[in-house]
C-alpha cells in the first residue's frame, strides 16, 4: 500500500493513524496491539517509503490506570516522532463500557492537564514543520476570500478539510483566483496553525 501511495500522483501523500497511546500496557487495557517500540519502527518506515508524507495521529489520555510513567513515554514519543498534524482528547468514561469499570480511573482535572501538555508538546513540533515551509510553494485548492483578513484562502496537501490550519495569500492586482482551482503559493510566514503567503503567477 505505501509503495502505491508513494507512486501513484494522484493520491495526497496524507496518512491518519489514530495510535490512541504508545505504552503497550495502556494499548493492551484499550484492547490494542503494538508498544512504543513498535511504533517507532511503523512509523519510520512510513517516512521511509513515502518521502514527504503528512502524518496525522489521535492520542487519548487519562485512559484508566494510565501512570505517570506511561504518560511521560507518550509526551517521549511525541517529542522524538514529531508528527506533522496531532490531536488529543481525554478519556471520557461511556455508560455501561469495559473501561467505565476499570479500577484507576483518571480524575477529570488530571485528565485535561495531560491533555493540554500533549498539545502544549504538538504545537512546538507543528510551529518547527510549519516555518519549514516558508520559502517553499506548495499547490493549493482555492476555497474562498476572506474579508476580515484581506486575503484569499485554501488549503494544500497538508492541510485536512476543518482538522488541519490553512494557507492565507495575497494575490497581484487585479488577479482574483477561482474557488475549486489550484494554484502555487509561496509561503512567506507563519500564523499560529496557518501558512500566509503570495500566489505565483
Amino acid at each position: 500500500l505505501l509503495t502505491v501511495i508513494r507512486e501513484q500522483e494522484k493520491i495526497v501523500k496524507y496518512l491518519d493513524i489514530p495510535l490512541q497511546h504508545v505504552s503497550g500496557r495502556v494499548l493492551k487495557a484499550m484492547h490494542r496491539t503494538g508498544d512504543a517500540a513498535s511504533l517507532r519502527e511503523l512509523i519510520a518506515h512510513i517516512r521511509e517509503t513515502v518521502p514527504g508524507v503528512v502524518l496525522r495521529t489521535t492520542l487519548m489520555v487519562g485512559f484508566p490506570g494510565e501512570t505517570k510513567e506511561d504518560f511521560r513515554e507518550l509526551c517521549e514519543f511525541i517529542k522524538e516522532v514529531k508528527f506533522e498534524r496531532l490531536g488529543c482528547f481525554a478519556y471520557s468514561a461511556e455508560e455501561d463500557t469495559p473501561a467505565a469499570r476499570m479500577p484507576g480511573q483518571v480524575s477529570e482535572k488530571l485528565k485535561q492537564r495531560r491533555r493540554d501538555i500533549v498539545m502544549q508538546e504538538q504545537a512546538l513540533a507543528a510551529d518547527v514543520y510549519a516555518r519549514e515551509q516558508i520559502g517553499k510553494t506548495p499547490e493549493v485548492l482555492v476555497e474562498s476570500y476572506d474579508r476580515y483578513a484581506g486575503r484569499w484562502f485554501g488549503r494544500s496537501a497538508a492541510d485536512a478539510p476543518d482538522i488541519d490550519g490553512k494557507v492565507f495569500f495575497t494575490c497581484p492586482q487585479g488577479v482574483k483566483p477561482v474557488p475549486g482551482s489550484f494554484v502555487r503559493v509561496r509561503i512567506t510566514d507563519v500564523m499560529d496553525w496557518d501558512l500566509m503567503g503570495e500566489l505565483q503567477v
